[in-house]
Parts: C-alpha cells; structure tokens; sequence
C-alpha cells in the first residue's frame, strides 16, 4: 500500500529534525546563526591586519616602507604590492600610528577602502 508524503512524517520519519514542518522561524534563526560565526570568524582573521593605500612607483619606494614600517613596535611584517598600490602591515601595532609613519613616507598615504 503506498503512503501518503504526510503519512511517512506522522510515522516517525521527519529528515530534517530541526524542522517540524510548520514554521520557518527555525531555519531562519539556524541561518542567522551561521552567519553571524562566519562573520564573527572573517572578523577575528582581519585583526591585525592594517591595509593602507600608497603610492609605490618603484623598487626604491617599496625598500624605503619596508625599512620605515618593519622598525615600528608591533609590527610583525610588511607586504607592499606595486600593482595595486596597497601596503599590508600585520602585527598589534597602532593604525593610527603606523598611517602616521606611512604619511611621513609618501603624504598620500590612507588606509585602504574597498571597492564595493
């Protein structure tokens, strides 16, 4: 005898535990959930982090920010990429600080900002 779908879930048979079948509200809080980790994980990889946007015309302008910025206090590397015109500074030194020094470098130099 074949059985209903709504048959089969009466009976014991439910593949999603977290869904009783009648209100959404549960999914969407495990969504929600999941985000907000995910989030909070992108969050925790970025500290630490500093990207600031400079001019880099240059081998000898990537040499003078690595000498400046590697002698700072907090700072653990440096990486410069020509191509995008970007320096990342990793460590738990001040941003406030390392854009100061970066300014005395090159005055154009800001912290970074994402094209959306």
């Amino acid at each position: 005898m074949a059985m209903n779908p709504n048959e089969l879930f009466y009976a014991g048979y439910n593949p999603m535990p977290w869904y009783n079948g009648h209100n959404d509200y549960w999914i969407m809080r495990a969504l929600n959930a999941e985000k907000q980790a995910e989030k909070k994980k992108q969050e925790d990889a970025k500290k630490g982090i500093i990207e600031m946007s400079m001019p880099l015309c240059c081998e000898g302008c990537i040499m003078k920010v690595h000498k400046k910025l590697k002698t700072m206090d907090g700072v653990a590397s440096v990486e410069c990429d020509q191509l995008k015109q970007k320096v990342i500074v990793k460590g738990d030194a001040n941003p406030e600080a390392v854009l100061k020094k970066a300014r005395k470098i090159n005055k154009r130099a800001d912290f970074w900002k994402e094209k959306k």
